[in-house]
């Protein structure tokens, strides 16, 4: 279950944690890459580390990924 201080609020702090660019956050969206990121009306993009740890650890996790 998510917590409060496991969530990451935006694009850049979602990157951040990634290791990745902010573009990177909006290119997974916009190409429907298997990446726990979510966006609702109202909130912007958000995620949780603890869901990113679990994708970046599992088979979902894209190598063809470009890493910036």
């Amino acid at each position: 279950m998510s917590t409060t201080n496991d969530r990451l609020d935006g694009a850049e702090a979602i990157a951040t944690y990634l290791g990745k660019k902010p573009r990177w956050v909006y290119q997974a969206r916009e190409q429907k890459w298997p990446v726990p990121i979510r966006k609702r009306e109202g909130m912007g993009i958000y995620a949780f580390k603890s869901e990113l740890d679990s994708w970046l650890q599992g088979d979902d996790a894209l190598p063809h990924c470009p890493s910036t």
